[in-house]
């Protein structure tokens, strides 16, 4: 495959994670010729027990930034609601020039309710959600480039210039399936990024939006030698998978759009969406323990 150097891994805040797991992973990716590590951007955990260790993205990616030399890394994505975009620009164009021009930008519009309410944050209507992300986008796409923003919205107001401003370009990935955000991509993005679905979408959406626009997939993923390892796997996960609304069964995963099989099976998947047009895969380390199975897509992606 020799896909490596152009996919990337990501963290959730599902089983909780120290701080100093955070860039052991992000270290993990770099020595073994991962191309991006990605954090989602949460308060809180979004599934599962809420009472477990969740370090806060943009204070870890600083970390990252230090602890690595290469790789790409950024938010996935960054939810509008809680980020004033001003300072989002500001935070993005300071990482991206003190890591060399490695950060890469993911922004959304917000869905998690309970993580705005419970720090304290309005929840507004997804029409407004979708506002304030297009706001944000119009005052944070020009001030990653460098250029001096005047603008004065319904939801946000700026009048500045990031210095110091990236000397090197700052990729923008929006993340979502609805036509708003494809929309939005089209004008603002250089990236789009899809969680999980199936080849003949990511068909379907190649076509509707700008060819320069590079579409990646985000997603879980179960990998093992056989099926019957991988069944056996999945068995022993069957506490978190039953967290996360899953099923252990492997094909019942497949019909939830899972990445899942063995060796062949699973490069088979990836050559579909691949043909499908997907520019960019993001491995979602689901089970930050279980070393074994990402030490096998390791392998299988250099193959």
């Amino acid at each position: 495959m020799g896909l490596i150097g152009d996919c990337g891994v990501m963290l959730e805040p599902q089983l909780g994670m120290g701080f100093q797991e955070v860039v052991t992973w992000a270290t993990y990716a770099e020595t073994h010729g991962y191309g991006y590590f990605l954090r989602s951007d949460h308060l809180l955990p979004t599934q599962g027990d809420r009472n477990r260790d969740s370090p806060e993205c943009w204070v870890t990616l600083g970390a990252v930034a230090a602890a690595t030399k290469r790789i790409r890394f950024g938010p996935m994505v960054s939810p509008i609601g809680f980020r004033n975009p001003a300072m989002l620009a500001q935070m993005s164009c300071n990482l991206h020039v003190y890591s060399h021009g490695r950060l890469v930008l993911g922004l959304g519009a917000g869905w998690y309710h309970k993580e705005y309410t419970e720090k304290g944050f309005e929840f507004p209507h997804l029409k407004d959600r979708h506002d304030q992300l297009i706001e944000a986008l119009k005052i944070i796409r020009p001030l990653t480039e460098g250029k001096h923003v005047t603008f004065t919205g319904k939801h946000y107001n700026a009048n500045t210039i990031c210095y110091p401003y990236p000397q090197s370009k700052l990729r923008l990935i929006l993340g979502g399936w609805s036509q708003f955000i494809r929309r939005a991509a089209n004008g603002y993005a250089d990236e789009l990024n899809l969680w999980n679905g199936v080849p003949a979408d990511f068909k379907e959406i190649k076509q509707q939006i700008n060819k320069k626009i590079e579409i990646s997939r985000a997603g879980i993923f179960f990998l093992a030698e056989s099926s019957k390892k991988l069944q056996r796997k999945l068995k022993a996960k069957s506490r978190l998978l039953k967290e996360l609304n899953l099923p252990t069964n492997i094909n019942e995963l497949k019909k939830k759009e899972v990445l899942c099989g063995d060796v062949e099976e699973f490069i088979a998947q990836l050559k579909e969406f691949s043909k499908a047009g997907v520019d960019r895969f993001y491995f979602d380390i689901l089970d930050p323990r279980d070393k074994e199975m990402i030490d096998l897509l390791t392998r299988t992606l250099k193959y």
